[in-house]
């Protein structure tokens, strides 16, 4: 049966203990957002590079913010989601829910520059693409 696939990147410039909580609030939200539907979810969190553009841009943002403080400990984490399901379950408009949703639940926390994309990928088959052994 064709799938589809939804990547949503959360690119966020926290501390490592500020990290922990958002990644706690992300697994919330994405959990809530799949139960009682037949979709699966992962997600993994990676530092980003200081050369890398998304850096660059949260860093700067975090620097007008806070003129006056350095940022410490701070730095740059991509925490990536990819969800897998029928494509009926996984429509623009539910992937924009799950966007608002996050974006609702990150703004209750402690503020922190954070850039938010989605990218679906159309009729993906997975049996097609599975590897034989």
């Amino acid at each position: 049966m064709p799938k589809r696939i939804s990547d949503v990147s959360l690119h966020v410039y926290v501390t490592p203990q500020t990290l922990d909580r958002v990644v706690g609030i992300v697994c919330r939200v994405v959990d809530e957002h799949v139960a009682d539907r037949d979709l699966f979810a992962w997600r993994f969190t990676l530092p980003v590079e200081g050369d890398d553009p998304t850096h660059t841009v949260l860093e700067t943002q975090w620097r007008l913010d806070h003129p006056d403080i350095e940022p410490e400990n701070r730095r740059t984490y991509e925490i990536a989601l990819s969800l897998v399901g029928d494509s009926r379950l996984l429509t623009k408009a539910a992937i924009d829910r799950l966007e608002q949703r996050l974006v609702l639940n990150l703004s209750a926390d402690q503020p922190f520059p954070y850039v938010i994309r989605a990218l679906q990928r159309e009729d993906f088959d997975l049996e097609e693409n599975r590897e034989r052994i």
